[in-house]
């Protein structure tokens, strides 16, 4: 778990060698609206083309059982010069594949995202900021 818990933290201050230290040569990136990435380099590449230090993840819930870790949390933006955060952010879930040697495998996220006719969301959701 804690190899996931380090993947977030070098993604979000840049740190791509860093992330790659934590994955295996064979690591498959799967998101939503891309192609799956397969292969360290071009999980490496995907995530260096997306680095950015206005993008952080504000982590909620971690769970943890026999080689797979699921992480529910939010990917946050800041605005470029904003003194503080902007309130843009995105429910995710990832789900991990951890290898024997508890590198990273494969993750896989989802992005919350309404149904099709669905109601507004409560001004208080965090989902809905």
């Amino acid at each position: 778990m804690k190899h996931v818990m380090l993947t977030y933290h070098y993604l979000d201050i840049g740190d791509i060698d860093g992330y790659a230290s934590l994955t295996e040569q064979d690591v498959t990136l799967d998101h939503p609206g891309a192609p799956p990435h397969r292969g360290r380099e071009a999980v490496l590449s995907a995530h260096a083309a997306q680095a950015t230090l206005l993008r952080r993840h504000e982590l909620d819930t971690v769970v943890a059982d026999e080689g797979r870790v699921v992480v529910l949390g939010r990917v946050v933006d800041q605005a470029p010069g904003a003194a503080r955060r902007a309130a843009y952010g995105v429910a995710f879930a990832d789900v991990f594949t951890l290898s024997g040697q508890t590198l990273i495998r494969e993750c896989r996220r989802y992005y919350y995202a309404p149904p099709p006719g669905a109601l507004p969301a409560h001004p208080q959701d965090p989902a809905a900021q």
